[in-house]
């Protein structure tokens, strides 16, 4: 009879309408309109940065890793997480991305986070068409953590803790624009030192340096080329004789050694007055190497280093609410004075 389906037809029907009870759509932040399970519970990250954020947001859900956690970390990071599978990363000057081992551990999902690319619509589509697994891209930087976590209670379904990530977030960036105008008028001024000499940094302008931007403090590395990859910006001795910062903060114990100990580095008026600090990097770098959430902490610590009648905290308590939240790890209090080592006052 006309118009009626025969059996073929409607099982194709039942089909349709049973995959539109478990999946939705969901837009991501380059405005694609991804098809998604409803409810998700295994997901793939797309890189290191895209691990640092998950990791934080929805640890249990996470199928896989791109690279291994540090080193000095692996004692504090729980075992399950440090034996998932690592699969690469899809970004980079040469992607390392393991498409087997990505597919073999079946996640639901693939997520990239970061900073878009012009690519990004692009990218995202490519991945997901090599995988035939849906794959989303969520905007991250410093000034938009707490849009990142919402976006990802959104598509994860963990509401309360992504809540919570977010809330944090951003009173932290609103306690920096409010500290940032008190000193304003009283700015100190800083450098950064890296590299085996201690003479790369992060110039003024740089992705890395945004930093020192929120807290209010002048990096001295001015009027020079801002290169935000590799190592930074190479500057002399002299310049820094000329800039004569009123901070200096070195990358890790070496070059920190290296500034307290060489004789040429003592015509520094911040050695003379012992102002070289160490900043902490258990388990990531608080000034965002890579530049992650772990930049939300950096801002506390180093606005409580520069600024302390102003951003009146205790740093040591500060940090272990941090780590417990976001990295999911309880600090002792030795342990926490290990990690800020040299790094306070």
């Amino acid at each position: 009879m006309a118009g009626c389906g025969g059996p073929k037809q409607q099982a194709t029907s039942q089909s349709k309408q049973t995959e539109a009870t478990k999946t939705r759509v969901f837009k991501d932040s380059a405005g694609r309109k991804v098809k998604v399970p409803k409810k998700i519970t295994r997901i793939a990250p797309s890189g290191p940065l895209a691990q640092m954020v998950l990791y934080s947001s929805v640890p249990n859900k996470l199928v896989g890793i791109a690279s291994a956690f540090p080193d000095d970390a692996k004692n504090l990071i729980p075992k399950k997480y440090q034996k998932l599978p690592q699969f690469g990363q899809f970004y980079g000057k040469s992607s390392t991305l393991n498409m087997e081992a990505l597919s073999a551990a079946n996640p639901q999902v693939i997520i990239d986070i970061g900073e878009p690319k012009d690519s990004v619509k692009t990218d995202m589509a490519k991945l997901q068409k090599q995988l035939d697994i849906p794959t989303v891209f969520i905007k991250a930087d410093m000034n938009s953590m707490p849009q990142t976590y919402r976006k990802l209670a959104q598509l994860t379904g963990n509401r309360q803790h992504n809540q919570k990530l977010a809330t944090y977030c951003q009173q932290v960036l609103k306690q920096a624009k409010t500290a940032r105008e008190k000193v304003k008028d009283q700015q100190k001024s800083i450098y950064y030192a890296s590299g085996k000499s201690g003479l790369n940094t992060n110039a003024a302008g740089s992705f890395h340096a945004q930093i020192f931007d929120t807290i209010g403090v002048k990096n001295v590395v001015t009027g020079v080329t801002a290169a935000s990859q590799g190592s930074g910006t190479t500057v002399s001795l002299e310049q820094l004789l000329k800039w004569q910062p009123d901070y200096i903060l070195a990358e890790n114990k070496a070059v920190y050694q290296l500034i307290k100990s060489d004789s040429s580095w003592q015509q520094l008026t911040a050695v003379k007055e012992n102002r070289v600090y160490l900043v902490p990097s258990t388990p990531y770098n608080f000034l965002g190497f890579p530049p992650s959430v772990n930049r939300i902490l950096g801002i506390q610590w180093l606005g409580h280093l520069i600024y302390p009648d102003v951003y009146q905290l205790n740093i040591k308590q500060t940090v272990q609410d941090f780590y417990q939240l976001f990295y999911h790890i309880h600090l002792d209090d030795q342990q926490t004075t290990e990690i800020l080592q040299n790094a306070v006052r």
